[in-house]
């Protein structure tokens, strides 16, 4: 049974269906459990701190030896807003600052659905949501374990895809569906700048399309809903630096951080981004293959109607340059795969399904069945390669969700926030951000044009000369946990004997000054 024979009524389903919100609901539902057990990334630490302070006190930054500073590594306005007013209306702490994220992943999820439907079928819809919640093998492609910190992806993908429906909508009902479209595409671009260039792919993929067929009508809208997309995200920024007025303080400027994690040619990088596409990231390396195949291939007995098309044709560009940027340019950590691979589980079912009959469980394993008997030897040995990688891409993620997700509890950041809190007088020297957003008092960490050197150090296998001078706030304690210790950050000091050991905590080491 191929997906064509049933493509009448893509653009609308009809009858109620609760699949979609149902897994949504779980999803939503299993997101609550212990939100606040994971320990706090890096990342998180700092979009918490300004969130935190734009509730309790009015305004946008961080704190630098009690003083305000300016805002810098902390995610966008879209994400740090809706923490802030959750702190507001929850009170300030992890798991208010996580509830976030949760709920935008079951937005993101049934937005997920809900497009998949329409473009395929319901059972591919069905089958998407497995692919995205069920297949991914690594922590960082997990949408259930990313959704749980404080990050932008997850608000970024509810943004995006409440663009690529409204597109559809678009296309198949009324052309006012284009206002929201370019609101959600802009949004998401705000969220995660790093979006730009893939959506722009997605929407100039299908102008090309409409452009060859001399549909100028689609090409004038097509191309208006992308300038526009663009101007939203131009403008947002601006408009949020007007209301925040006398709230906040100028952006220092970061240089280098794109050819540290953007634009990267190092061979190291790109054999370990190819060696982790292939081990964590071939469902969607295949799904998107098959898709592209069937958009190149003769014209099928039914043709899907061409909103239809044009919007299979937009997310198979987005997903598809995302991944190719990720494997030829990104520095290869693993979570810039992640958009690949969540966009991507749409085109990942697609090839589920059509291999395995429909979902039918019983003619997959005849035609399985048929690599030792019968004439079509190549489906039958593509079928059971298929059943083998599931087997194996179910298991590795079932056992990641058990890991990092079931087992994952780390309360030690809190253990030494309170004893911080507690200690005597003096600055904390620490760039471990959790802590800046645990701690009720003065702390200081280095400017962040470090970060770049110290992602040269991290992930390049650079060894750049660092001169930061942890004294110069002349601090009476300093904490070293897993990302300072990673980089070295404070080791020759350490090593010279300004600080003496007071004690461990998990991952964090507490130091007191020699004085």
């Amino acid at each position: 049974m191929n997906v064509s024979q049933a493509e009448v009524a893509l653009a609308r389903p009809r009858g109620r269906d609760w699949a979609g919100p149902v897994i949504a609901l779980l999803a939503l539902l299993a997101g609550l459990w212990n939100l606040a057990g994971p320990a706090m990334w890096w990342d998180e630490g700092w979009t918490l701190s300004v969130a935190r302070n734009w509730a309790e006190r009015g305004f946008y930054g961080r704190l630098l030896d009690g003083q305000p500073a300016p805002p810098g590594l902390e995610a966008a306005i879209t994400v740090t807003g809706p923490v802030a007013l959750s702190f507001r209306l929850l009170g300030v702490g992890v798991w208010q600052g996580r509830l976030v994220g949760v709920l935008f992943l079951a937005a993101a999820l049934l937005l997920l659905y809900a497009l998949a439907a329409r473009l395929y079928s319901r059972r591919i819809a069905v089958g998407t949501l497995f692919v995205a919640l069920l297949m991914p093998m690594h922590p960082q492609l997990h949408p259930l374990i990313m959704a749980r910190q404080v990050l932008a992806e997850t608000p970024m993908f509810a943004y995006m895809l409440l663009g690529y429906l409204s597109m559809l909508l678009a296309l198949n009902r009324s052309r006012r569906w284009w206002a929201l479209a370019m609101l959600g595409w802009g949004l998401g671009v705000v969220t995660k700048a790093q979006a730009l260039p893939f959506y722009c792919v997605s929407l100039l993929l299908p102008i090309a399309v409409v452009a060859l067929r001399r549909r100028w009508d689609l090409v004038a809208w097509l191309g208006a809903s992308l300038i526009g997309a663009v101007l939203v995200s131009c403008a947002l920024p601006p408009l949020a630096r007007l209301g925040l007025r006398g709230h906040t303080l100028p952006v220092v400027p970061i240089d280098g951080l794109y050819s540290v994690t953007a634009l990267v040619l190092t061979p190291f990088n790109r054999l370990f981004a190819l060696q982790l596409l292939l081990i964590v990231g071939l469902p969607t390396l295949l799904g998107l293959a098959y898709a592209a195949w069937r958009q190149l291939r003769p014209a099928e007995p039914e043709r899907a109607p061409l909103g239809v098309a044009l919007v299979r044709l937009a997310m198979l560009g987005l997903a598809g340059s995302w991944l190719a940027w990720y494997v030829l340019l990104s520095v290869g950590v693993p979570r810039y795969m992640f958009p690949a691979t969540f966009f991507g589980s749409l085109f990942a079912a697609l090839l589920l399904h059509d291999l395995t009959c429909g979902f039918d469980l019983q003619a997959t394993l005849g035609r399985a069945g048929e690599l030792v008997r019968g004439p079509r030897r190549w489906q039958a040995a593509s079928t059971l390669v298929l059943l083998v990688l599931l087997a194996l891409a179910v298991s590795l993620t079932l056992m990641t969700l058990n890991r990092n997700y079931i087992q994952a509890s780390d309360t030690s950041a809190f253990a030494v926030a309170d004893l911080l809190n507690q200690a005597g007088p003096g600055t904390i020297e620490t760039y471990e951000t959790e802590l800046h957003f645990l701690l009720n008092r003065s702390y200081h960490y280095p400017p962040d044009q470090l970060h770049v050197e110290l992602n040269r150090r991290s992930l390049l296998q650079e060894q750049p000369r660092i001169t930061y001078d942890p004294l110069v706030a002349d601090p009476e304690y300093l904490v070293v946990g897993r990302f300072a210790r990673e980089n070295e950050l404070y080791q020759p000091a350490i090593d010279r004997g300004v600080f003496r050991e007071l004690r461990t905590i998990g991952g964090y080491v507490m130091y007191q000054r020699v004085r």
